[in-house]
């Protein structure tokens, strides 16, 4: 099959999904240009692209609270065969590489969008003024960025051994030219040059300002450039980059970045208040709301908390961990902020564990964090500081200002950091997905099971790496 083809095939999908302002020229045309010829409907655009990365083979769930959740033994799936693939890196079976082209489809059709989307802005003259020109071109490179990015973290190599490896392609036009394979290295570059490109054009973002403004009635016409901690704003974009280069292993470039972004943008993103998370709180902020430098809204969330997480699921289809597992990621400290507004009881839809109700819904409709999922918090840039800190003081400094805010007491000064920063990412992140990635950074050789306490799973580094879908080497 030729590469000409799957992208036809994304171009088509992206426009079904979109067909609500892109229906306005024949649907043969991919993000038309009659699209930017109005602020309007290049609003609408963008916003296609963003409810497209938030739908379930993406963000919504797969990469998210599911399918890498999975991997990184979250979860007990010692009844459920299907999850077990997952948890067993089974990826040569044929429902696993159906879930995982899902993912790789979706990814290339959202930087097809962002791809032409930009291009179309681009050559638009006098439809849009330059300074809002220049963030929606800049949000548009991060989320082309960012896609590749997360590509190469589930297909590529384990990039501290392998960057040399061939990886992805990057798609950086819509063509229908075959795009090579590029080393992880490479992958690496663009990704890097994209949030260069991104961060440049965002400089005068109103987050950095105003931080996260309200929408408001009273003011409609500017409502598309508040809350912009829905969007790839300026900070976002660079805490991503700290997020890269650490990935790269260039630690002293995400040590200076993630100090920069927190010295400059932190007063815009505090910690969440300790109340949120009290026991029996009505409408807790289950997602810590306030630390969120970068998300989005799941309009399925909840329903994705229902099918997935809900008490009364039965044990074969509920995903729940463990629960001396639960225990031990949390340390057996119950007033954690993240274990006590996570977890809940499940004894009276008789089970005998706890189950996760991170993302269960609220009952105030009008709460500001209704369906708001992350996709980059305030705390990360903690972990990165820690990790890329030479001085060992300075790293459990930066993990206790986090630990404060979780409700743990401090950590002596020569505390082991390593140890500490694992711990945290395994009680942070759960149902973010980045877990997994982080193992597979540190190239974890032994991960704790998530379905028999006491046992760890043997970790080769092929486990960490999902091969490439059929649709992508067969067209070569």
């Amino acid at each position: 099959m030729k590469k000409y083809f799957f992208l036809m095939f994304c171009c088509s999908m992206a426009l079904s999904a979109c067909k609500k302002f892109l229906d306005v020229q024949p649907q043969d045309r991919f993000l038309s240009e009659q699209v930017f010829k109005d602020e309007k409907t290049i609003n609408a655009a963008l916003n296609g692209i963003y409810l497209n990365m938030a739908k379930s083979d993406l963000y919504g769930s797969r990469l998210s609270m599911r399918d890498l959740d999975l991997m990184a033994q979250y979860y007990n799936t010692s009844s459920n065969a299907s999850y077990r693939l997952y948890t067993s890196y089974n990826y040569a079976e044929s429902g696993m590489r159906a879930d995982f082209s899902k993912v790789w489809q979706s990814a290339y059709r959202v930087i097809l969008n962002a791809n032409s989307f930009i291009g179309q802005l681009e050559k638009s003259q006098n439809v849009i003024d330059d300074s809002r020109k220049h963030i929606l071109m800049g949000e548009a490179y991060a989320i082309r960025a960012y896609l590749h990015f997360d590509m190469l973290r589930l297909f590529g190599p384990v990039y501290a051994r392998d960057s040399l490896k061939n990886a992805i392609p990057c798609l950086l036009a819509v063509t229908d030219q075959i795009q090579p394979i590029l080393p992880a290295n490479k992958v690496i570059d663009s990704v890097l040059k994209d949030l260069n490109l991104a961060a440049a054009l965002l400089q005068n973002d109103p987050v950095r300002k105003e931080g996260v403004v309200v929408q408001t009635d009273a003011d409609p016409g500017s409502n598309f450039y508040k809350m912009r901690n829905r969007r790839f704003n300026y900070y976002a974009v660079q805490a991503i980059k700290a997020r890269v280069l650490l990935y790269r292993g260039n630690k002293a470039g995400a040590l200076s970045l993630a100090r920069a972004v927190i010295t400059e943008g932190g007063k815009y993103f505090p910690w969440s208040p300790e109340a949120v998370s009290q026991p029996n709180t009505a409408n807790p902020d289950r997602v810590f709301s306030s630390e969120v430098l970068l998300g989005f809204q799941n309009i399925e969330l909840y329903n994705q908390q229902r099918d997935f997480f809900a008490a009364p699921l039965q044990n074969d289809v509920i995903l729940a961990p463990l629960q001396d597992r639960l225990d031990e990621i949390y340390e057996n400290l119950p007033n954690d902020y993240r274990f006590r507004v996570n977890w809940r009881d499940g004894g009276s839809a008789g089970k005998t564990y706890k189950t996760f109700v991170k993302y269960e819904e609220v009952t105030d409709q009008a709460k500001t964090f209704r369906n708001f999922q992350s996709l980059f918090r305030l705390s990360e840039l903690y972990y990165i500081i820690a990790e890329c800190e030479i001085d060992n003081d300075l790293a459990v400094k930066a993990l206790n200002v986090l630990r404060s805010s979780r409700g743990l007491p401090a950590l002596i000064s020569t505390a082991n950091v390593p140890a500490e920063l694992y711990k945290e990412y395994r009680k942070e992140f759960w149902g973010e997905g980045q877990t997994f990635f982080f193992f597979k950074r540190k190239m974890l050789m032994t991960i704790p099971s998530g379905s028999v306490n006491g046992l760890t799973v043997n970790m080769r580094l092929e486990d960490y790496v999902v091969p490439l879908p059929l649709i992508e080497t067969q067209s070569r």
